[in-house]
């Protein structure tokens, strides 16, 4: 039964500003407000860089340490929520983590890699091919899994320490504000944790909807448009209400098991409807250079490659991290904090590399063979399409066109089902009641409010700049939650 009483409305308020707040500077004056934000982030990168690099790998030290310490034996209790087995617990934290992003970056990253390599590889083929090949491990691998592994560790321990605490940063971090001052804090940092789950929801559709466009074009035979990709939008809409009706255990679980087996048959087919035996030894090729080189990976520094790339994507995982954070918290009662942090960095980490060696291989040897040249599509902006091509190499194309496609609509529905879950439980005042049906709704369509729009409004860089800008001030508050970890568990 709803119950106005339990919600925190400020939270909603801080939702609606945000929402509304980010379309009506990307409405007014989209190139230059991107631009302005896109030089920001720019000046940013190179003076946090080292941050960024060495900042990564004490916080995998940190995680290490805590999980085998005695402090890593104690269980969240929460009340009210469900336990999971492995299994289920394991599809949902991987499919709420990585989204349909994970379709895009798949089969082409190791080209852009490829057509600007690091560490100055340029006149050895060789080499620069084995590093395309496993940089995308190293980016989207246990680093990043670490990321989004400190909120949940920190929410956990303060969730066992008090049960009425707002599962947000200010809840954390703040507590009850006694005085106008705790209360400005506590508003600033929740205005970072709404704005950063905010942004990543909606570039998440808004770089994945026009390849969906573009796969289901080519099995149905329409012309692309704003109508069409709306009509995409309102289809996701749809499975997302319908799982929030459901519920967490029969709406989230049940679509993120749908997910993870279509996602199984999407790898099994590349795998073995390719040249099985050669991704196999270039896989293993793969691991090895990762393996050897990881730490030179995690210290490189002074490079433009590093500012594009790898502080991107740490300021990507940092950004995402409070929504996922939460998520895992929300979904891990009965599991301890070393079963936590384990879990989230290994299956996470293995579920994002098994994309990475089974169809970014496999889009490589379509390149190696000349079938499709991925690096001069890619140069050339055409990306997509170069997506498109190496989906159409497999047999009996245009069923695993719809299957890609799908698969790609469903992540999008479990990233949106899972955003809309944890915004409605920040917006309630205990972590004692499931948030409300009604509330979940509410989040739901505000979350999609922003991706219809770009459907018109060309928002998505300047939204995107605000999401990495964002990841700043997470890289403060991810020490004070490491503090609150150790002082609290």
């Amino acid at each position: 039964m709803m119950n106005f009483k339990d919600w925190n409305t400020s939270i909603l308020a801080i939702v609606l500003i945000s929402i509304f707040g980010i379309f009506f500077y990307s409405f007014m004056d989209p190139t230059n407000a991107s631009a302005y934000l896109s030089s920001a982030y720019e000046f940013l990168a190179i003076k946090f860089e080292n941050i960024f690099q060495y900042g990564a790998i004490i916080l995998i030290i940190f995680l290490i340490l805590f999980a085998l310490s005695k402090k890593g034996s104690t269980q969240l209790q929460i009340q009210g929520r469900d336990e999971y087995s492995l299994f289920s617990w394991g599809v949902m934290i991987f499919t709420a983590g990585m989204g349909a992003s994970i379709l895009y970056w798949s089969p082409i990253e190791w080209a852009h890699y490829y057509n600007e390599p690091p560490f100055n590889l340029d006149d050895s083929l060789d080499q620069k091919v084995l590093f395309a090949r496993s940089y995308s491990n190293f980016h989207w691998g246990l680093t990043g899994w670490a990321i989004y592994t400190i909120p949940a560790l920190a929410f956990a321990v303060k969730l066992n320490k008090d049960f009425n605490i707002n599962l947000t940063f200010s809840g954390i971090l703040v507590g009850n504000p006694k005085s106008i001052f705790d209360k400005f804090v506590g508003s600033l940092l929740d205005f970072i944790y709404i704005v950063s789950i905010i942004s990543g929801a909606a570039i998440a559709i808004g770089v994945s909807f026009p390849l969906i466009a573009l796969l289901t074009s080519n099995i149905f035979n329409y012309d692309i448009s704003s109508s069409a990709e709306l009509a995409i939008l309102m289809i996701c809409f749809l499975i997302v209400g319908m799982s929030t009706i459901l519920g967490l255990s029969k709406g989230i679980k049940r679509l993120s098991l749908v997910n993870i087996f279509l996602v199984f048959l999407l790898l099994a087919s590349f795998l073995f409807l390719g040249p099985t035996g050669d991704i196999f030894s270039l896989s293993i090729e793969s691991i090895a250079i990762l393996s050897k080189n990881f730490f030179k990976m995690s210290t490189y520094t002074g490079s433009e490659f590093v500012q594009n790339w790898t502080v991107f994507y740490w300021a990507w995982w940092l950004a995402l991290s409070p929504f996922v954070g939460s998520f895992v918290v929300n979904i891990s009662n009965g599991k301890t904090l070393r079963e936590i942090i384990f879990g989230t960095m290994v299956i996470g980490s293995l579920g994002s590399m098994f994309h990475f060696l089974i169809i970014g291989n496999y889009s490589y040897l379509m390149f190696s063979e000349n079938i499709v040249n991925v690096p001069q599509m890619i140069e050339s902006g055409n990306s997509n399409l170069a997506i498109l091509m190496i989906i159409q190499t497999l047999p009996y194309e245009k069923f695993f066109l719809g299957i890609y496609s799908f698969v790609m609509l469903i992540f999008l529905c479990t990233t949106y089902d899972s955003c809309a879950y944890v915004l409605s439980s920040s917006a309630m005042k205990s972590m004692k009641k499931n948030p409300d049906i009604i509330l979940r709704l509410i989040f739901s369509a505000l979350l999609m409010v922003l991706p219809g729009l770009f459907l018109f409004v060309d928002g998505i860089e300047f939204t995107k700049n605000i999401l990495l800008i964002s990841s700043i001030p997470i890289l403060f508050i991810f020490l004070a939650m490491m503090y609150v970890s150790v002082k609290d568990s």
